[in-house]
């Protein structure tokens, strides 16, 4: 028979190690709740969607037809060359089918199409071009248009969020987002010497699209990126003129 001081001195041990053992999945249990509610307050609280939902509709994909001429040593069918080029825009005015976009994108078009963000496709008509700040206004005569809210540029800061607009052509526009790297920065080739520069990374094709702040208010146009090989059609950091 097992003496009782003998038995208490057996039991101990099995207690504290019972013990660590409901601290133990205690604290588990705790962390795996911690963790739902964090992921429900992301889900619920810290998306961009609704904001993303409603700056999608007010931009635009735009095509550009330009006239090219005969490569050396081709075959002379007597037919015009063209190319296509891609980019995007923001409405700024529905009533009128006002669409603001980037001046380099549409320059010598000898045509130009824009599709909306619900697939409709209108021709699009030039009305005029600000060469200095690498801006131009198109217009079509389409129903239903949303525009966007024109905010302002000179209220940024570096260290704001942003959102960037534009994608490839062919497919749905994309968004990214960053924040304003540096502020009043210039570029070669571009008259505007006051650009903002973001992080933001885009696609080939956003050149003329918007950035826009947490708002939903446009604060630039696209008009460069860096490493860029054709007018800012690469991706790269963007510069939105103000």
């Amino acid at each position: 028979m097992i003496p009782q001081r003998a038995c208490r001195a057996l039991a101990r041990p099995w207690a504290d190690l019972l013990s660590s053992l409901i601290v133990v999945v205690t604290s588990g249990l705790l962390l795996l709740w911690a963790g739902q509610v964090q992921a429900g307050e992301i889900r619920d609280v810290q998306t961009l969607a609704p904001l993303v939902g409603k700056i999608i509709r007010t931009v635009v994909s735009i095509r550009v037809g330009t006239g090219m001429a005969a490569a050396s040593g081709s075959v002379n069918t007597g037919l015009p060359m063209t190319k296509e080029v891609s980019g995007a825009g923001v409405i700024i005015k529905s009533e009128s089918g006002s669409i603001v976009t980037s001046n380099h994108l549409i320059d010598g078009a000898k045509s130009l199409s824009v599709e909306l963000s619900d697939g409709r496709r209108f021709e699009a008509k030039f009305v005029v071009a600000d060469e200095r700040h690498d801006l131009a206004m198109l217009r079509v005569s389409a129903s239903g248009l949303t525009a966007a809210t024109v905010g302002r540029s000179i209220d940024a800061e570096p260290g704001d969020f942003v959102l960037a607009v534009g994608g490839t052509a062919g497919l749905a526009q994309g968004v990214s987002f960053g924040i304003v790297s540096a502020l009043h920065r210039s570029r070669a080739g571009i008259p505007c010497q006051d650009l903002i520069q973001t992080d933001a990374l885009l696609d080939r094709g956003s050149s003329g699209g918007p950035l826009f702040n947490l708002r939903g208010e446009v604060i630039g146009i696209v008009v460069a990126t860096t490493g860029e090989t054709e007018r800012g059609f690469w991706p790269g950091n963007p510069f939105g003129c103000d």
